[in-house]
């Protein structure tokens, strides 16, 4: 009988297909080691990029934590003025940006001018004339162009007049078109309402501060249709560039980027300034004196995509690491209506964490200690 051989041939057809086959095998292979691994990858960043600061979002309902980091104040030096827009700050809204505010805060502090009122000072303007009259100065040819309000002060008599017309100058036309930040009603009511104290800081002078306070005075009383009878000032204290700390003192208060101004507001308070929220628009200015002082937050105002205005009164920190940290905010938001949302869902939360015994006394203390402005 003949037995069938089977005889093995080439076919390459068949041989295509069988590399198909196992080219698919080894993918789904490796797709599934990846995906297994990636919990185990994103574990690693986040315990990595948490050791400066704690990871937190601010997305509507998540309580956020104060970082456990200190800020080490540190003298700030003039660098080269091309650099005065060179900080660099995390997208809004980024992952991988932190969101940090106290749990329980007790104030806000605001800056004035493109935070509280719309940006209406032209500060390259002010820095090309005051630089202009420094170069003509016999005391003040030579000196570093660092701020405007430290190189004034610096110059001979003749130049110190010269610069104080220029400051009046832009800071009555900034007045004459003062207009309120959008949301800022809003904002500073619902502050008032949930019992949080308010205070301004600002580089400006006490007498334009008056001014603006009483325009958000006269717009919260229109909006509460008078049933805001509280007799106390909107904000208060109110601390700006010619603001003593007392009568008997014959300086000001060192102005932003120094923490004077937030230590003096938060010692008037009898609060500490880890439970003090600092809102500006200014990284180089405000951010700093917050975290210069140890604030529970530094909110960052800026426009719309994140871009920031020109804020600089002349003077550049420096690029190391604890220098770019102490102008990096704890949250960035576009407008004081996100600002808003936010704080709502920070309060929100606190008061459903509240539960019986102690935290119920925590809450009353508050409403008791902390009355309407």
């Amino acid at each position: 009988h003949s037995v069938p051989i089977c005889v093995k041939t080439h076919d390459p057809a068949s041989a295509w297909d069988e590399h198909n086959v196992t080219m698919v095998i080894m993918s789904k292979s490796f797709l599934a080691l990846a995906i297994a691994f990636l919990p185990n990858i994103f574990a690693f960043q986040q315990s990595h990029s948490s050791q400066r600061w704690p990871r937190a979002r601010c997305n509507g309902d998540v309580l956020l934590e104060h970082p456990t980091s200190s800020h080490r104040r540190r003298r700030r030096r003039a660098i080269n003025p091309s650099k005065l827009n060179s900080a660099t700050i995390p997208i809004l809204n980024d992952e991988s940006y932190p969101t940090i505010l106290p749990p329980s805060p007790k104030g806000v502090i605001f800056d004035m001018d493109g935070t509280l009122i719309q940006h209406a000072i032209d500060f390259a303007d002010m820095r090309r004339r005051i630089y202009a009259v420094a170069d003509a100065d016999e005391m003040g040819k030579n000196l570093e162009r660092e701020c405007v309000l430290a190189l004034a002060e610096k110059l001979s008599p003749g130049g110190i007049s010269q610069c104080q017309v220029i400051f009046a100058d832009i800071e009555q036309r900034a007045l004459d078109e003062m207009t309120l930040m959008e949301g800022g009603v809003e904002l500073v009511q619902f502050l008032r309402e949930n019992g949080l104290k308010t205070a301004v800081l600002t580089r400006n002078l006490e007498k334009n501060v008056a001014f603006m306070r009483d325009m958000y005075r006269d717009d919260i009383m229109e909006s509460s249709k008078g049933g805001d009878d509280s007799t106390e000032p909107i904000f208060h204290p109110i601390v700006a560039r010619d603001t003593r700390s007392h009568p008997s003192n014959e300086k000001p208060l060192q102005s932003k980027p120094h923490p004077d101004g937030i230590l003096h507001i938060c010692n008037i308070w009898g609060h500490d300034p880890a439970e003090v929220i600092m809102v500006g628009d200014s990284a180089n200015d405000d951010m700093t004196a917050a975290n210069r002082a140890g604030c529970g937050g530094a909110v960052l105002l800026t426009q719309s995509g994140g871009k920031q205005l020109d804020t600089d009164s002349g003077y550049e920190v420096g690029d190391s690491e604890e220098e770019i940290l102490e102008r990096t905010p704890s949250l960035r938001v576009e407008s004081l209506m996100e600002l808003k949302m936010c704080l709502e869902a920070l309060l929100n939360e606190c008061d459903a964490m509240v539960g019986d015994g102690d935290e119920k006394n925590v809450i009353s203390d508050q409403s008791n200690s902390i009355s309407l402005l």
